[in-house]
């Protein structure tokens, strides 16, 4: 299912609250802001595979792209990559979007990338 306008609006709003807060306390483009921000942005990526799971397998073709461009396997995707082996879709939506430090860490080297357009990036990025 593809997020209603009003869901991805609650989402830009948030990034947008995040970056607000974060600049009254004087910490313009911090941690806080940009967690929030790949959060919103993941969230969208999940709403996009639970849509259509066919596009959960961009995942390992992202790993494994990236695996021949390096060289090697970053040890970030390699946890990945066991993760897209061993549990399903169901596990891994549920660690995407949980908010905690864990999920924060898991969301900022997921490979699920390539689903969300720059335009709709720039949207959620805009101040």
């Amino acid at each position: 299912m593809q997020p209603s306008d009003e869901q991805m609006q609650r989402w830009e709003d948030d990034a947008r609250e995040a970056n607000r807060r974060a600049g009254e306390q004087g910490i313009p483009g911090g941690h806080p802001e940009i967690d929030r921000t790949v959060l919103v942005l993941t969230r969208l990526t999940v709403a996009r595979i639970d849509a259509n799971l066919e596009l959960a397998k961009i995942g390992l073709e992202n790993i494994e792209r990236w695996t021949r461009q390096k060289g090697y396997l970053a040890l970030c995707h390699a946890e990945w990559k066991q993760l897209i082996e061993t549990h399903p879709w169901e596990r891994r939506r549920e660690m995407l979007l949980e908010e905690s430090d864990e999920g924060q860490r898991l969301r900022s080297s997921h490979p699920f990338k390539g689903l969300v357009s720059p335009e709709e990036r720039a949207a959620i990025h805009a101040p």
